[in-house]
């Protein structure tokens, strides 16, 4: 049995305690009768068939708290579903019936909610509805929203872009009332169209492609798309972009007419130039990786971008290596903004997390650049994605550490260090092998030329100038931890 918004919160409030609590303490504490509190624990312990709180008079309700765990999987003792969540899953079942209205209760009734609830959620739907120009509609016990064709398929595509696969094969539940032949049907189109292109259509821009064509079917499903009054003819710049795309228009117009016999309905020629979007917004395996393939906007994009990034980075950075792979990722780049297309980056928390002060500067140089030339910034996704080809060339061009080895005497124990130093860290160039006093008497001119110092003495304040590592003769697990500690925070 599943309980409702009330009995969660009075269970969540129990087991957050391991005192008895009165029926006058909870009710003041979750804003209720104590009344309603009695009348709430009651039909929580006759749900789960055994006493999950037990009473005790003069002091009050205690939870039981290993019948409690136990009966989790039987009993919905808590929403699946954060409030953020919920009214995302609502957003979309409304947009998806749009403009036709649903009843209250068939979108409410999973979540066990109060009437309250209900009211704020959709005061909350409403203002997101009006960032799209989309009007909430409510009549008696019904639910809907107005607008253009165009606004509700903007809405639904930047509420589905919470969804968080990497897997064409994982996204049949991401999708209200989805079912099997629909899906099948998208997944043999999304095959159809890659052997077509002679490319597969790689994360993330198979999910927007999947997203899209689910959102046509299920549009189209409704029987009312697009009103009498809603311009469907290309103007003179999207008719240029299909002249300039024949190949990927022809194949945007086979997937249509499969749509067409698929639904048995006659699909507006307007949807034919929406799958062309997706597709030139799109890095396909197959587009051509020589320099004359790309317009002089995607070469001088590219080569700004990394001028710009290894100016943040302080970091001279061999542009022929990396413009290869940047030219490939820029070209549908500037597609998606032009077409204003939004991708999802599920590894955007992992490249936060793993390269901080990169993705930041990577960031501050593509604000720059998009604000002076598109005015606007890329989303934090886009940043992501730019951000890893600056990692991978870092990573295969570490920045060489210039070092200095000093040792107290022998000569075969300094240049055995010097030696495993290297062989752990290629990266690090030796400088020299110097006995500290050496050292000291030219500090200076050697301070000039190296990044930090490793040394096997305790040489107090003798090395003031230069970061200083102690190490044991053999260069242990923990020397090789403070060694590779300095060279991350070098990057």
């Amino acid at each position: 049995m599943s309980l409702g918004e009330n009995e969660n919160r009075i269970l969540s409030l129990l087991a957050r305690r391991n005192t008895y609590m009165t029926s006058n303490d909870i009710a003041s504490e979750l804003k209720i009768s104590a009344r309603t509190v009695i009348r709430y624990v009651k039909d929580i312990n006759e749900s789960s068939g055994r006493p999950v709180i037990i009473s005790k008079r003069g002091k009050g309700y205690l939870l039981r708290y290993e019948t409690y765990l136990e009966n989790e999987n039987d009993t919905k003792w808590v929403s699946d579903y954060s409030p953020v969540e919920r009214r995302n899953e609502i957003l979309l079942k409304i947009l998806f019936h749009a403009p036709k209205l649903i009843s209250s209760e068939s979108l409410f009734s999973p979540y066990y909610v109060s009437d309250p609830v209900i009211n704020n959620d959709l005061m909350d739907i409403r203002n997101r509805l009006q960032a799209f120009h989309l009007k909430l509609i409510r009549r008696q016990h019904l639910v809907g929203a107005s607008g253009s064709e165009i606004a509700i398929r903007e809405a639904i595509l930047k509420s589905v872009n919470k969804i968080n696969t990497m897997d064409l094969n994982d996204l049949e539940n991401q999708f209200p009332d989805s079912n099997s032949y629909d899906m099948r049907f998208i997944h043999r189109q999304i095959h159809r169209i890659e052997s077509e292109l002679g490319s597969i259509i790689p994360y993330p821009y198979n999910i927007n492609i999947f997203s899209h064509i689910y959102i046509l079917v299920n549009r189209y499903r409704q029987g009312i798309v697009y009103k009498k009054n809603e311009n469907l003819k290309l103007n003179k710049s999207e008719l240029e972009i299909i002249a300039n795309n024949k190949e990927l228009y022809q194949i945007a117009s086979n997937f249509i007419e499969s749509l067409s016999g698929y639904l048995n309905l006659k699909i507006e020629d307007v949807e034919k130039y929406y799958i062309l979007q997706y597709l030139i917004s799109s890095r396909l395996f197959s587009d051509n990786d020589e320099n004359n393939g790309y317009s002089s906007e995607v070469k001088q994009l590219t080569k700004k971008l990394i001028e710009k990034i290894s100016q943040e980075i302080g970091i001279s950075i061999n542009s022929v290596q990396i413009e290869k792979e940047l030219l490939g990722h820029v070209k549908p780049l500037i597609n998606r903004i032009n077409n204003q297309i939004e991708i999802k980056n599920k590894l955007l928390p992992d490249i936060k997390r793993e390269y901080p002060t990169l993705y930041i500067n990577v960031k501050a140089a593509t604000n720059q650049i998009f604000e002076n030339q598109y005015g606007k910034n890329l989303s934090d996704d886009e940043v992501g994605f730019l951000t890893l080809y600056f990692a991978k060339y870092l990573e295969q061009h570490p920045k060489s550490a210039r070092v200095l080895i000093i040792c107290a005497s022998g000569i075969g124990t300094s240049e055995l260090l010097k030696v495993k130093v290297q062989k752990v860290f290629p990266q690090i160039h030796v400088i020299d092998v110097l006995s500290l006093r050496q050292y000291e008497n030219d500090k200076d001119a050697f301070n000039k030329k190296i990044d930090f110092i490793i040394t096997t003495i305790n040489s107090g304040k003798s090395i003031d100038s230069k970061s200083v590592i102690l190490v044991n003769a053999m260069f242990t697990e923990k020397d090789r931890e403070a060694v590779e500690g300095m060279l991350e925070e070098m990057k």
